[in-house]
């Protein structure tokens, strides 16, 4: 038996996503953003969390070249810990946390031609199905965090 890792599992159109719980700091409803111009196009926008903070949220099928949410209001957002900021991504539909053992997880394969595969860092072959399990730190680039913090510090 190798280590437990423990996933949120999450739905983006067909395919099974997880990361690793030890990273996600609430799931909630998606709710209307504030759009903000000249930004990333798959930058959502931002909300009020929690009347603490801004929380840039990113969708995340329009980030891996999906069509977009057939209704957003159907939406969940995962909130995210990144360094010190939080960050929304949507998805179709959390759904449930899982402890996979690390035997069931592969190195990220080696697959040709995956733009952005780098933010892959494993897949899970469950009963079922296969789950890609997503790195969060590498979900959002350096890039992507610097214009985030312009945006939200602006």
């Amino acid at each position: 038996m190798g280590t437990e890792l423990k996933v949120v599992t999450f739905s983006l159109g067909k395919e099974k996503y997880g990361l690793d719980i030890m990273h996600v700091d609430a799931v909630i409803e998606y709710q209307e953003t504030t759009k903000l111009p000249n930004t990333l196009d798959y930058f959502e926008g931002i909300i009020d969390y929690r009347n603490e903070e801004v929380l840039p949220v990113i969708n995340l099928r329009k980030k891996f070249k999906m069509p977009d949410f057939p209704d957003k209001n159907k939406s969940k957002v995962i909130v995210v810990k990144l360094d010190e900021r939080k960050v929304g991504i949507m998805v179709d539909d959390v759904k449930n946390v899982r402890s996979i053992d690390s035997d069931l997880i592969e190195e990220k394969p080696e697959v040709g031609g995956i733009k952005g595969a780098n933010f892959i860092s494993g897949i899970a072959r469950l009963e079922d199905s296969m789950l890609v399990i997503l790195d969060t730190d590498k979900l959002i680039t350096q890039e992507e965090k610097v214009e985030i913090e312009q945006i939200v510090n602006s």
